[in-house]
């Protein structure tokens, strides 16, 4: 904690000695009373400072979140939120391929059938059109329908038919595409990941319903090992540990678990083990400002008690990356460790002037202050080191 201490040295040496030497004239015949209870009041002074400056003291954050600086554990197997087939148990805000969201909406397509057929005989026939999706598109979605509805017959066509009124139609669309580059890949790579919405419309005669699901292209979470099969190595995936009420809380998590694996890798670099007193643990903060996100993937299911995120996120780890942190916490041990040096010594200064000064006034007064003076002084040494220590 910085603080301006000559003024307030000042204002202890103008106002403080005084009253300090004034208390201990009252209580003439029992001196150290008189020095007990100044030292009392500039206690509660210095409490007093202590507790309004921690205050008003800026708590680390970073976009609205708190992160603990508590050890973090490392995950011993994935969890359930994370586990295969999540998806689809529950519905939804977003995908992180096209192809899950096509399979989601084959799963939910019952609902929109119902509707249109009510208490009618159910289609024993369906149509799917091809539109200009590649066929992977609706191999999946035929896959997701015939898991709910085995006994529904279903072909392909090439455009949108006539839809007989015992035979049920549905149409794929995709709708506010965006491509941009990749984040993980260098600026001059042209691949490109796409986000955007696809929608599944029911046809039954002249009647339609449609439902919709949104996706976001992260093949890292549903392939990473053949996203970097030809790629260089030094990069994971952190994930949140548990399932969670609030995006931010997962968020949370997955920082944590993105420290504790940083933290064991940078235990391993060379430059963390050449310097002992480097310390080795990554924070939230080195993770967020030193750019070892390269992507990040949160996703909201409809539980049913209420809502349930996951967030994961994609960490650079690279050798490069791990070198530059260690370099950085190689810097900043060097900073703190000046810094209390430059402490010490003016703490040091500060209590050589009150012995100067203690000794210019005791020769003044001749010797007749000396108790007043020395409680001062220690009063006044004591306030120094609580101030700096706080």
């Amino acid at each position: 904690m910085q603080i301006k201490i000559l003024p307030i040295f000042v204002l202890l040496l103008l106002v403080v000695i005084p009253a300090i030497i004034l208390f201990v004239k009252l209580f003439s015949k029992r001196p150290w009373i008189g020095g007990f209870v100044a030292l009392g009041l500039l206690s509660v002074f210095a409490l007093a400072f202590f507790f309004l400056t921690v205050r008003h003291r800026q708590v680390v954050t970073h976009s609205g979140l708190h992160f603990d600086r508590g050890s973090v554990e490392s995950e011993s197997k994935p969890a359930a939120i994370w586990q295969p087939g999540i998806e689809d148990e529950f519905e939804a805000n977003v995908y992180p391929s096209k192809l899950s969201a096509v399979r989601s909406l084959g799963l939910r397509i019952g609902e929109p059938i119902r509707q249109l057929f009510g208490d009618q005989t159910w289609p024993n026939k369906g149509i799917l059109f091809q539109g200009s999706h590649e066929p992977g598109v609706l191999d999946e979605l035929i896959k997701a329908i015939a898991r709910k509805f085995p006994e529904t017959q279903w072909t392909i066509a090439p455009e949108t038919v006539a839809v007989e009124p015992n035979e049920v139609g549905i149409r794929l669309d995709l709708s506010a595409l965006q491509a941009g580059p990749t984040p993980w890949n260098s600026g001059n790579s042209r691949d490109e990941i796409t986000r955007g919405t696809v929608r599944a419309s029911v046809l039954a005669g002249d009647r339609q319903i449609g439902i919709s699901a949104e996706f976001a292209e992260k093949p890292w979470i549903e392939n990473f090992d053949g996203v970097w099969n030809n790629r260089p190595n030094g990069r994971f995936i952190a994930k949140s540990a548990e399932s969670c009420v609030t995006r931010e809380e997962a968020e949370r998590q997955a920082i944590e678990n993105a420290c504790c694996k940083l933290t064991d890798l940078l235990r391993q670099t060379p430059r963390a083990n050449a310097t002992p007193s480097v310390p080795r643990k990554v924070t939230a903060n080195d993770v967020l400002e030193r750019e070892f996100v390269l992507d990040r993937f949160s996703q909201k299911f409809e539980g049913r008690a209420g809502e349930i995120w996951r967030h994961a996120l994609l960490i650079d780890a690279s050798v490069g990356k791990l070198e530059q942190l260690a370099r950085h916490k190689t810097t900043v041990a060097r900073q703190i460790k000046w810094s209390w040096a430059r402490m010490l010594g003016s703490v040091i200064g500060l209590l050589a002037l009150i012995t100067v000064v203690y000794a210019f006034l005791n020769a003044a007064t001749k010797g007749y202050y000396a108790w007043s003076l020395r409680i001062a002084g220690i009063v006044l040494a004591t306030a120094i080191i609580i101030l700096f220590v706080a």
